[in-house]
């Protein structure tokens, strides 16, 4: 493959945008999540879906100001890099793609086991490494033609939780929402707490923004819009689900969706949803890393390679080649649900870096292209918020996120120390 110049095709429309949030933020995570919140807070999960909501708004609009005024590749490293210190930046970058490798994995892994419980004999494992490599495929092929098939799934996704909500609204028994609060507002905020992690996925959209066709303006609008639709989605399932169902029941299922489908008589729902959900937060998930990579590679803290574009693909192959490698060798070689808490410690820490980022534009009196009416609080807010859920992840995955900073600051300091080595020797 000959090397083209390190740039990106602008071939993504705001429709694509948006179905690259919505396929990131709307996962499997959704069909168990919302049982472990009911038994937090009984009927007021729909409470604890808008407080999370609003809460994720505030790192949103810290994304939409920087994706307008740094619409480059990289999202979250590329803000670090210019606006706190390279290194930052780089870890900023290092976490991101880190904490979106591993939950990619997980979503696959996901994947396998919903097609195995549909479809006996089938390998769970066979399953999900059959998904990566697909995924990596379409990503390799095109920007356009995965975002394409993005649209599809997503569509049906959303079309699927739909179909679910309105069948629950329409067999609603309003006894089971009384108490609205049976342990008090406290177990409230644990809950919203908890459904934050559903909406980490829109600053995906910000790695793609030097492939939007406007993204100043198309940006900002694509992160609020997936968020508040998102947000929508999660209230109207979580209303069906406990006015049909309960939440004393939801809170003891260990697949609270799967069972109210069943009592609805559409079992089948949860089985095609959970398969589509997690389909499309793996192709946007190695979307997403590859294009970290690449700026990664532009800007010489790894190998150059990575950074080449396909003359006439136009996508980074090497860096989505190495994304799907990595993510194929952890869903062969481990199960690695017990990794979740990592990938939110990860992403986390690097969202109150973003809003440390967004803080230091206002500081400097840049002014981007989309303001936050609520600049620069927002990003003060946000990176209060980001952080007190960092301190709130399990000790054990505080200290295995660590170690990844740790062996990704290495990275840092010992490649970029024989890059400039080298450059002396030819130079």
């Amino acid at each position: 493959m000959q090397r083209s110049d390190s740039s990106l095709k602008r071939e993504l429309s705001l429709i694509d945008a948006v179905s690259v949030g919505l396929g990131a933020i709307i996962g499997a995570g959704i069909f168990v999540l919302i049982g472990i919140a009911a038994g937090l807070a009984g009927p007021a999960v729909m409470l604890a879906v808008l407080i999370s909501a609003v809460s994720a708004m505030f790192t949103a609009f810290s994304f939409c100001e920087l994706g307008s005024a740094l619409p480059r590749a990289g999202g979250v490293y590329e803000y670090g890099h210019e606006l706190i210190h390279p290194m930052v930046g780089f870890l900023m970058g290092w976490m991101w793609v880190s904490g979106n490798i591993v939950l990619g994995a997980t979503a696959s892994q996901g994947f396998g086991y919903y097609l195995s419980a549909l479809v006996p004999g089938v390998s769970f494992r066979l399953a999900a490494a059959a998904l990566v490599a697909l995924v990596t495929l379409l990503n390799a092929l095109g920007t356009k033609l995965s975002a394409s098939v993005n649209n599809v799934f997503v569509t049906v996704k959303v079309g699927v939780l739909a179909l679910f909500s309105a069948l629950g609204l329409l067999n609603v028994s309003l006894d089971n929402f009384h108490p609205f609060a049976p342990h008090g507002f406290a177990p409230v905020l644990q809950a919203a707490a908890l459904f934050y992690f559903a909406y980490i996925g829109f600053p995906r959209i910000a790695v793609m923004a030097e492939e939007l066709k406007n993204p100043e303006r198309d940006l900002p609008r694509a992160i609020l819009t997936a968020l508040w639709s998102s947000a929508l989605i999660y209230l109207l399932v979580s209303l069906a689900a406990v006015g049909v169902a309960g939440w004393e029941r939801l809170a003891a299922s260990r697949a609270p969706l799967e069972e109210v489908a069943r009592m609805l008589g559409v079992g089948w729902v949860v089985g095609a949803g959970g398969l589509v959900a997690t389909f499309s937060v793996v192709l946007t998930s190695v979307m997403g890393q590859s294009r970290v990579f690449f700026a990664m590679a532009r800007n010489g803290e790894v190998p150059s390679t990575l950074s080449a574009v396909h003359p006439k693909l136009g996508t980074p192959v090497y860096s989505v080649l190495l994304s799907g490698s990595i993510m194929m060798a952890l869903v062969l070689a481990f199960d690695i649900s017990g990794l979740a808490m990592v990938t939110s410690f990860l992403v986390l820490l690097s969202h109150t870096l973003t809003n440390v980022a967004s803080l230091r534009l206002y500081l400097l009196g840049r002014e981007p292209p989309f303001r936050s009416p609520l600049r620069p609080l927002h990003a003060a807010a946000g990176a209060f918020l980001s952080a007190v859920l960092v301190l709130s992840v399990e000790p054990q995955a505080q200290a295995f996120g660590c170690a990844v900073l740790l062996a990704g600051a290495l990275w840092y300091l010992l490649y970029t120390r024989l890059a400039r080595a080298e450059g002396k020797r030819k130079g």
